[in-house]
């Protein structure tokens, strides 16, 4: 399409987030919501909805940070907004559509960063023909700094995803269960930093995937979390992420969302 051409072309953003795929990731998000807009909808609502009854009960309304702040479908930005006095938002790209949005609003910012910190590091090794796999680094302890609320949102379960193609692609020699566990940590990673925040955190993952024939019936089932052991959460929803039907498809694709509000108080 010349509108996905045009924005792959006119995107603003950092060399490696273009050559990892970020950008095309981000520009086919776009296309997936356009296709399944409706039965993303309650999924989009129920975020917002938990996101900002977390917010309105955190005191220190000094400043909240959106990771994995995407499209800004999910973001209530505009009560965030009202509620807070500083909105930083995260993420490894943003597209043109949501930079216009953010700039109707004077205190709300984005910010490009990678919270795995492993994306930059994978680029520069294959440029100097380091074949290691990076570490994920925790998100940096002051990214709370004056903060009252710290937002992960839909990000859990797709931290490793780019990465893990990469791997793929530019690092085949390297054993399947080696980069599995490289994968799972960095889903731990990125959960034990939101647990050691000194302020309220609001996370929202997708847990589990479920595909189902036609006849609804479950074929498969798997963690989207590298089996991460996470508490009950405080609330919890089905995402039909890709309906049957659409496209052709006989079978369809769910996901189990959960929702936990983290106070610091509470720890993991």
């Amino acid at each position: 399409m010349l509108l996905d051409l045009f924005t792959h072309l006119t995107t603003s953003c950092s060399p490696y987030v273009r050559r990892l795929g970020y950008l095309d990731e981000a520009i086919a998000l776009r296309g997936r919501y356009g296709i399944n807009k409706t039965a993303w909808q309650p999924h989009l609502d129920n975020t917002r909805r938990f996101v900002l009854a977390v917010a309105e009960k955190v005191q220190n309304r000094n400043k909240v940070v959106v990771l994995g702040s995407g499209l800004l479908l999910d973001v209530p930005l505009a009560k965030l907004s009202a509620l807070f006095q500083e909105v930083v938002l995260m993420d490894v790209v943003c597209l043109p559509e949501a930079r216009r949005q953010i700039k109707g609003y004077d205190n709300v910012l984005f910010i490009e960063y990678d919270v795995t910190h492993i994306a930059e590091r994978l680029h520069t090794n294959r440029q100097q023909g380091i074949h290691e796999l990076p570490n994920a680094s925790p998100v940096p302890s002051d990214i709370d700094k004056n903060a009252g609320l710290i937002i992960s949102l839909n990000i859990l379960s797709q931290l490793w995803v780019i990465p893990r193609t990469f791997a793929a692609k530019h690092r085949p020699g390297f054993p399947h269960d080696q980069v599995e566990d490289w994968c799972k940590k960095i889903v731990e990673s990125h959960y034990l930093s939101l647990a050691s925040m000194s302020c309220d955190v609001c996370l929202v993952a997708d847990q589990e995937f479920i595909k189902r024939g036609h006849d609804g019936s479950i074929i498969s089932r798997a963690s989207t979390v590298y089996d991460l052991i996470l508490p009950l959460p405080d609330a919890s929803w089905t995402w039909n992420i890709a309906p049957a039907g659409i496209d052709g498809r006989s079978s369809s694709k769910e996901l189990n969302v959960g929702a936990w509000h983290m106070r610091p108080e509470s720890g993991i």
